[in-house]
């Protein structure tokens, strides 16, 4: 990434992208700081230095350019560039995410999935195969893959972490319930489904 940008601004980058691209398809040109405040119920002034700070420029009473807002966007998240992940899980939520087609768009390929199930070693879901765990080393030395995401249980994600981080994983998607222990050159993303529920809950008072 060429930009140095916090966490919660490439979030809402990342919304304003998904806004672009519904403009882009409905042939939309123009759209104002104005209006992507009022999706997503922002203050209109936070949209402006977003979008200042990764150096796009509106002009007055026209606002920004669709496709020159949603490129600056693509280029300064890296959308265009190929990201190869593994998939170590193959239950549920684990084949969801890798027959989730979007992901091309954005520059994820998922080139397979790993289990210990004997069940389903050698299975396939759309193209990708399920490899047994204890071929992730010679896989990632095929592939060149360094991105892991992780659909385990609570009780096995820190000693599979452990495993795929020794055969040479260096980002880590977690989608366990678990906060895992990794090296200072290992980077990890905790997606808690459970818990963003729960805040959803909370903040919205639903009974």
């Amino acid at each position: 990434m060429k930009h140095e940008l916090s966490q919660r601004t490439i979030n809402r980058l990342v919304q304003y992208h998904t806004i672009l691209r519904e403009y882009s398809k409905k042939n939309i040109e123009n759209i104002t700081s104005s209006q992507i405040s009022s999706f997503l119920k922002i203050d209109e002034t936070q949209v402006r230095k977003d979008l200042k700070s990764i150096e796009c420029k509106g002009k007055c009473k026209v606002g920004y350019l669709v496709y020159e807002l949603k490129e600056a966007i693509e280029v300064v998240l890296d959308y265009k560039s190929t990201k190869k992940a593994f998939v170590i899980g193959a239950g549920n939520l684990g084949i969801a995410l890798s027959k989730y087609s979007k992901f091309s768009e954005f520059g994820l390929e998922i080139k397979g999935l790993f289990d210990i199930n004997p069940d389903i070693i050698g299975q396939k879901f759309d193209n990708k195969e399920i490899y047994h765990l204890s071929t992730i080393k010679e896989k990632i030395a095929q592939t060149g893959v360094n991105i892991a995401i992780l659909t385990l249980p609570n009780k096995v994600a820190q000693s599979v972490a452990d495993e795929i981080i020794e055969a040479g994983i260096k980002y880590i998607w977690n989608f366990a319930p678990s906060i895992l222990t990794v090296p200072v050159d290992v980077k990890v993303w905790n997606e808690n489904l459970i818990g963003s529920f729960l805040q959803f809950c909370a903040i919205e008072s639903i009974k």
